[in-house]
Order: C-alpha cells, then sequence, then structure tokens
C-alpha cells in the first residue's frame, strides 16, 4: 500500500481539517483524487478498500468532505465508507438524510445502531475483555453495570483504564470530565436548566417548560427549539413517557453526586 502511495503522493502536512496530501509533481491533492488513488489501488489488488471516519459529526460543517464521499460513492467502486457517530442526530445532518441539496442526499446507506447492553450482556461483555487481557475480573462488576446503564462506550472506557491501574473513582472522575467538557459546547442559555430539570429523572414537557422558565426568560418557541437540539445532539432522548438524560454519565455530572456511588 505504502509503495504504491509513495508513487504518487510526496507528503503529508497537518491542516486545519486533519492533513493535506502533496502529489509527487508538487501539487496539492483533494479529498477526490486521494480517494481515486485509493480506488486505483484496491482495483490493483482485487480487494475493497475501506476509508473509517470516526466522530464524523464533527466534520459537518466541512462540504468539501461531504462531496469528497459523494464524488467516491458515484466514481470509486472498490472504496468503502464506515462513518462513525456518538451524536445519531448530527451524524444525519452529516449526511444530508433530510436534505435534498446535500451533497450526500439519496445515497444508499447500511445502518449500524449500538443499542444499550442489558445487564447481563455489559457484565459479559466487560467478563469477556478482562480474560481476554489476562487479568481478573473485578469484584465491582455489578455495581459498574448498574452505573453505566449498558452503554458501550463507557463500559469500555473503565475496562481500558480499569486494566491501566486506575481505580473505580479516578475512571469515573475521568468520564465525568469528558462529559463536562462536551456539554459545555453547549451555547444556548436554554441546554444547562433543561439538562438540569432532567437530572433527577425523566419529566414530561411541561415541567421542564416550567423549570427552564423559572431559571431564564424565555418563550416556548425557543423552548422547543432548544430541547430539540439537545435531542439531535444525543443528550436528551424522547419517548412516550416524557424526555430523560439519554447519558447516565452526564446524569451524574449534572447532578455532581458521583462520588457517592463509590
Amino acid at each position: 500500500m505504502w509503495a504504491f502511495l509513495s508513487e504518487r503522493i510526496r507528503g503529508v502536512n497537518i491542516g486545519p481539517f486533519g492533513v493535506v496530501f502533496d502529489r509527487v509533481v508538487g501539487e496539492s491533492i483533494t479529498l477526490s483524487e486521494l480517494f481515486d488513488i485509493f480506488d486505483d489501488y484496491a482495483a490493483s489488488e482485487g480487494a475493497p478498500f475501506t476509508v473509517a471516519l470516526d466522530e464524523v459529526q464533527e466534520a459537518r460543517g466541512y462540504k468539501s468532505l461531504q462531496a469528497a464521499i459523494a464524488h467516491s460513492y458515484d466514481y470509486n467502486s472498490h472504496v468503502r465508507f464506515v462513518l462513525t457517530g456518538s451524536q445519531v442526530g448530527l451524524l444525519e445532518d452529516f449526511l444530508g438524510e433530510r436534505d435534498a441539496s446535500a451533497y450526500l442526499f439519496g445515497r444508499a446507506i447500511n445502518r449500524v445502531e449500538v443499542k444499550r447492553l442489558s445487564k447481563e450482556r455489559s457484565l459479559d461483555f466487560l467478563n469477556k475483555g478482562f480474560h481476554a487481557c489476562g487479568v481478573k475480573p473485578p469484584e465491582e462488576l455489578e455495581r459498574v453495570v448498574e452505573a453505566l446503564d449498558g452503554i458501550v462506550g463507557w463500559l469500555a472506557h473503565y475496562g481500558n483504564y480499569k486494566i491501566k491501574g486506575l481505580n473505580t473513582n479516578e475512571i469515573m472522575r475521568s468520564a465525568v470530565i469528558l462529559e463536562l467538557e462536551e456539554v459545555k459546547k453547549l451555547r444556548g442559555k436554554y441546554y444547562q436548566p433543561i439538562l438540569q430539570a432532567l437530572a433527577q429523572g425523566g419529566a414530561s414537557w411541561s415541567y421542564i417548560y416550567r423549570f427552564v422558565s423559572a431559571a431564564v426568560d424565555t418563550s416556548e418557541r425557543q423552548f422547543n427549539e432548544a430541547l430539540k437540539q439537545l435531542v439531535k445532539y444525543g443528550y436528551v432522548e424522547k419517548s412516550e413517557e416524557g424526555y430523560t438524560i439519554a447519558d447516565p454519565v452526564l446524569r451524574l455530572a449534572i447532578t455532581k453526586n458521583w462520588e457517592k456511588i463509590w
């Protein structure tokens, strides 16, 4: 692979989006041209070439990436894309599923949704992970599974740092800090009160609206837009019973009682 690329690409430079590839002849190379090179390589090998992009919703403002993927979808028969994201609504925005003017609108996709694991499957997931690493599973696993509520990412986070020697309190602290850093990115004045209203458990629309109205001046239109965005971001889940905070670690972070669990 690298021998194939070295004949076509001179170097790699870090750019504002990620990496910038330079041609041997000295010109910049576009992402579409890079995917063309991947396609040529895959054709020469008789096997597909897979491009995996993690947390791709973070790149939803980069139209050039969307255009390059659309180009590859149309013209590169040997290139496959795996796009992952933890914020489903924003990932759907990147894919342009509801925007006819989007580059990727109308392209066929295969969706794989990673749902919460049951208590039994969560325990099995962690036990197998520890055994695979040659580590005896900790006795606290049931408490951990109850706290992390089957979220695969947090189960993996716990297992990874437990193997590295961190105690559970340190692991939970690092998880909470990660969530708080994400929440800080929310700029609207309604987001924090909505999350605080939901921190103790599920609530109806009317309860959340009254809670937020008591905290900040708002209107139903502004409130509904903020609540809709939190659902899109994946912070809040909507069901027939009302609204809940989707992430157990975020819930712990907002209530500030995560230390009491351990």
